[in-house]
């Protein structure tokens, strides 16, 4: 797998942008499905079986990749700096962009005062109303924490396996017996982390073991094939039982069958990352997936500002039939993701301390982590 500049995984950053790709497809057509459209509701079944997890994965590969532990105080600025500081920043952008602009904000009325409180409250508890494809952040920094904690433990692939294997079994029953989100009980979503460090350990081992590097191209695409395959055969299959919608959703805890969810979510992460193997020589991907904090926190505008009107506007523009609503929700991402790559080349000139590159130094000021 090559490298370049700090030792970064090309291949992974390709996955990762492919699986920002999903988000961005996602979320708009999470609108087009609240429309009552039953192909975007199939659509958006298949994408939210696995997208999630995928980057879960990712995360433990690079952390895997990487076996160095930082000392607790460099742990501790890392995180605040590189995880904390983007969620806040960007929180911040879209609460102010909510003061002007009409949008679609879920739970909270942002027309008075008290939604602002109640938002700006939910966003120090782990959930960025205002912002809100960034719970994911929130989430992964309660998983490294963890890691920081557990890692030391887990030395050996047996190891990480049973340690997987456990955090899964045990975080899948306690949340099918508690709603942790429903009830108002969730903090940083600490109660998914079970669930989710199951996943992300999966990745620590394939970067401990660097399973990538002896993949090649030809083999990527056949992985890629039979894991699309087993993606499309799979997805529906888990019929639940979810969480408000018939969807795998992560952030309400809501897995489904306790098999097939992770059946599914390895497979469809099997196929982004050997995706990502095969077109790691794209540029233009690898530099999307370098900048994955500004490129989710971005997508916050289209989610709460674009994408339900825009949504309404196709449908009653054009037929509502599966082809017709992927050709316009896959055009409709490429064009989102477009428009954010100047935002990203300002962003990284400007302040790229704020948005995730915390050693870089920007026009305004330094670095706020050295070393």
């Amino acid at each position: 797998m090559s490298r370049y500049g700090e030792g970064r995984l090309d291949a992974v950053d390709a996955a990762r942008a492919l699986g920002l790709g999903l988000v961005y497809y996602g979320h708009f057509v999470e609108q087009t499905m609240y429309l009552q459209n039953p192909a975007a509701t199939l659509q958006y079944k298949w994408i939210y079986s696995f997208h999630m997890i995928l980057f879960f994965v990712l995360s433990g590969l690079i952390r895997g990749a990487r076996p160095a532990v930082a000392p607790p105080k460099a742990f501790v600025a890392s995180t605040w700096a590189g995880r904390i500081v983007p969620y806040l920043f960007f929180s911040l952008v879209l609460a102010l962009f909510s003061l002007f602009l009409p949008g679609w904000f879920p739970i909270v009325d942002l027309s008075k005062p008290a939604g602002y409180l109640q938002a700006t409250v939910a966003t120090a508890m782990g959930f960025p109303l205002f912002c809100v494809p960034l719970w994911f952040v929130a989430c992964l920094v309660s998983v490294e924490c963890v890691h920081r904690l557990a890692g030391w433990a887990l030395d050996t692939p047996r190891r990480i396996l049973l340690a997987a294997a456990a955090c899964y079994i045990g975080g899948y029953a306690l949340n099918e017996r508690y709603f942790f989100f429903g009830q108002n009980m969730s903090f940083w979503l600490l109660h998914e982390v079970p669930v989710v460090y199951a996943f992300y350990l999966i990745g620590v081992l394939l970067g401990r073991t660097r399973v990538l590097d002896r993949v090649g191209p030809g083999t990527a695409v056949g992985i890629f094939l039979v894991s699309a395959a087993a993606v499309h055969l799979t997805f529906d299959l888990n019929q639940g039982p979810f969480r408000y919608l018939q969807a795998v959703i992560i952030l309400l805890s809501g897995h489904g069958h306790f098999l097939w969810f992770p059946f599914t979510a390895l497979a469809g992460t099997c196929m982004v990352l050997a995706l990502g193997v095969a077109l790691q020589r794209s540029s233009f991907l690898t530099f999307l997936g370098r900048n994955g904090m500004i490129l989710l926190a971005m997508n916050g505008v289209f989610y709460h500002f674009v994408n339900k009107p825009l949504a309404a506007w196709t449908l009653a523009t054009f037929p509502g039939d599966g082809r017709t609503i992927f050709l316009v929700s896959a055009a409709v991402t490429v064009c989102s993701i477009a428009a954010c790559v100047p935002v990203i080349h300002g962003l990284n000139q400007a302040i790229p301390q704020l948005v995730g590159k915390p050693r870089e130094t920007g026009m305004f000021f330094g670095p706020l982590v050295r070393g």
